[in-house]
């Protein structure tokens, strides 16, 4: 999120109490599901957290950006909202927040994450690439 990965909501979210512990599995029956991190183009620190059970390729997304400066002006950043797939790509809509104790912005972001099996890893929709934690 930080330069932008967040402004347009490509945000991380929140992974706070929601931890999904990945799972060699996971790879194989549903590669997205368990925990992310990446960098963000402005150095902020980014937390995905992928959960559901993929059935009918619905999930539970949660993202959060330690600094989110396009669309917060610095401050923390959560996403939160439903994932569905299609092949390697997962499209999340959620509404995103900013913290501490902000109003969540009144419109909804959506964010693709394209899942790359070599070498495990998720491509967002702009251009931030995720490693499982």
């Amino acid at each position: 999120m930080g330069k932008m990965a967040l402004a347009t909501a490509g945000a991380a979210l929140a992974v706070g109490s929601m931890l999904v512990a990945p799972t060699t599995a996971s790879a194989t029956s549903d590669a997205f599901r368990g925990t992310w991190t990446s960098t963000d183009f402005d150095g902020s620190n980014q937390w995905l957290a992928i959960g559901g059970s993929g059935t009918a390729g619905l999930h539970s997304v949660r993202l959060f950006d330690d600094s989110a400066t396009s669309v917060c002006g610095g401050s923390p950043a959560t996403v939160e909202g439903q994932g569905t797939t299609t092949g390697n790509t997962l499209t999340m809509t959620g509404v995103l927040t900013c913290r501490p104790g902000g109003n969540p912005l009144r419109f909804r972001i959506t964010v693709e994450y394209v899942y790359s099996p070599e070498p495990d890893t998720l491509t967002d929709s702009f251009g931030v690439v995720w490693q499982r934690s």
